[in-house]
């Protein structure tokens, strides 16, 4: 199980929220680290664009790998894996108050600069825990 300090190591050799998370639950999923990393570096920090939190998003990738549909007309596995989401995110909410990432943040955080001066200003330092959370409920449903 991942840690905070792990955490936020990974963030400073570059890695954001989703990739980290993602990343944690790879093998149990059938995929490399590497793959994970390359999978989820578009979905960072709310993808950028005020969305869900990054943490909380390579969570529902995970999710979706495990639980996914995968053939042409499977309602009953696309009602599971929609149940899977709305769990998740239910318990995200319960643990850390919020799934935005500006409303866990205070902010939104829409250029690299703008991650570089969160991180700077230590408002990026309850990421972390957001991780943590997230990686602890997916251990719990995958």
């Amino acid at each position: 199980m991942i840690d905070e300090k792990t955490v936020d190591r990974l963030f400073d050799e570059g890695f954001d929220c989703s990739q980290i998370v993602l990343g944690e639950v790879s093998e149990k999923l059938g995929m490399t680290k590497e793959q994970a990393y390359a999978v989820a570096s578009c979905f960072g920090i709310g993808m950028a664009q005020g969305g869900v939190c990054g943490a909380a998003t390579g969570a529902l990738m995970a999710i979706g790998l495990r639980y996914g549909n995968v053939k042409s007309g499977d309602i009953q596995t696309k009602s599971v894996v929609f149940e899977k989401r709305a769990e998740f995110m239910r318990r995200f909410a319960e643990m850390n108050g919020k799934v935005n990432c500006p409303d866990l943040l205070g902010q939104r955080i829409d250029t690299l600069q703008d991650l570089f001066l969160t991180r700077s200003t230590g408002l990026y330092s309850k990421c972390p825990g957001y991780c943590v959370n997230a990686v602890k409920i997916l251990e719990d449903m995958l």
